[in-house]
């Protein structure tokens, strides 16, 4: 998302950089498959069971506790392979996508209209200066020109 504010505010550089790592990122989490259950880990779902008999109604045993039980208002991984994270990295991926988009053109038009900008930044007038304006396209040159 800081991507597409940089690309906004003119920092074009800044946002190629978190625009490439964002789509990078972005790419990554969505190619990502899901854990698998850990084999050696002791299964939660028994222990939750045993250790809310043992303990009886109070339940002494805390998260980390001798029952080793997570909270009962905790979420609990399934095996069933969710990834929650679809969602951020589909969101990621698109402003990514369009910041880049953004410094693209900004890049692409600098590139085409090198000639009026070396003009405008070579002029030691005002004069001068406005004298490029005949380089642009006549519909460009409302968009791309200083009026004061």
């Amino acid at each position: 998302m800081w991507a597409f504010f940089f690309a906004l505010f003119g920092w074009r550089y800044v946002a190629l950089l978190l625009g490439a790592l964002g789509l990078h990122w972005a790419i990554s989490a969505l190619r990502a498959k899901p854990r698998t259950p850990d084999p050696t880990a002791p299964a939660s779902v028994p222990a939750v069971s045993a250790g809310a008999g043992a303990s009886g109604a109070g339940g002494s045993d805390g998260p980390g506790g001798p029952g080793g039980s997570a909270p009962s208002g905790a979420p609990k991984k399934s095996g069933s392979g969710s990834r929650p994270q679809t969602t951020a990295a589909i969101s990621g991926l698109v402003t990514a996508s369009l910041a880049l988009v953004m410094v693209l053109a900004t890049f692409a038009a600098q590139l085409i209209y090198r000639d009026y900008y070396t003009c405008r930044d070579d002029a030691l007038t005002n004069a001068s200066q406005q004298s490029c304006e005949d380089l642009l396209p006549k519909e460009l040159r409302p968009l791309l020109t200083d009026r004061d």
